[in-house]
C-alpha cells in the first residue's frame, strides 16, 4: 500500500535514503548525514507544499513551488525516488496525482548512476520531455 509518510516512517526513510545515496554516488560527493536527512524528512512531512509517499519497498518525495520564470505556474519537483521492489510506478503515480492537484507541471530527475537511459525512456513514455541536465563539481 502506498500512502503519505508520517514521522513514524522516518527510520525506514533513512534506511532507504542511505541505500539511494550510495547507489546514486552521492555519498562520495556530498556524504549522507542521517540527522540532516531526518530533519529534511520532517520538514517535508509537515509542509503543505511538500510530500513523501512510502510503500513497502520504496519512497518518492518532492515539493511544489512557483516556477521562477512565471510565478503563476506552479511546478512539483521530485527530490528523491527510490524503489527496491515493483512499486516504483505506483509511487510515481501517487506523486503525479498529488502534483496535479496543485501544479501545472511536474519535474523528475534521472541520476547518471542509476540507469539513466532506461529511466529517460520511462519518463518519455509517460509524457515527460527532456529539459536539462545537471552537473556537480565538488570544490
Amino acid at each position: 500500500m502506498i500512502r503519505e509518510a508520517t514521522e513514524a516512517d522516518i527510520p525506514r526513510l533513512l534506511d532507504m535514503g542511505a541505500r539511494f545515496a550510495e547507489r546514486a554516488g552521492l555519498v562520495d560527493h556530498v556524504g549522507y548525514n542521517p540527522d540532516d536527512m531526518a530533519d529534511t524528512f520532517r520538514l517535508m512531512i509537515e509542509s503543505e507544499h511538500a510530500v513523501i509517499f512510502i510503500g513497502e519497498s520504496g519512497t518518492i518525495g518532492g515539493h511544489a513551488s512557483p516556477h521562477p520564470f512565471n510565478r503563476a505556474h506552479w511546478v512539483a519537483q521530485e527530490v528523491f525516488w527510490w524503489s527496491e521492489g515493483r512499486e516504483g510506478l505506483r509511487l510515481l503515480q501517487a506523486y503525479e496525482d498529488w502534483a496535479a492537484e496543485r501544479c501545472q507541471s511536474v519535474g523528475m530527475i534521472t541520476l547518471e548512476a542509476v540507469e539513466p537511459d532506461r529511466t529517460a525512456r520511462l519518463f518519455e513514455r509517460k509524457g515527460y520531455r527532456p529539459l536539462e541536465r545537471t552537473f556537480l563539481k565538488v570544490l
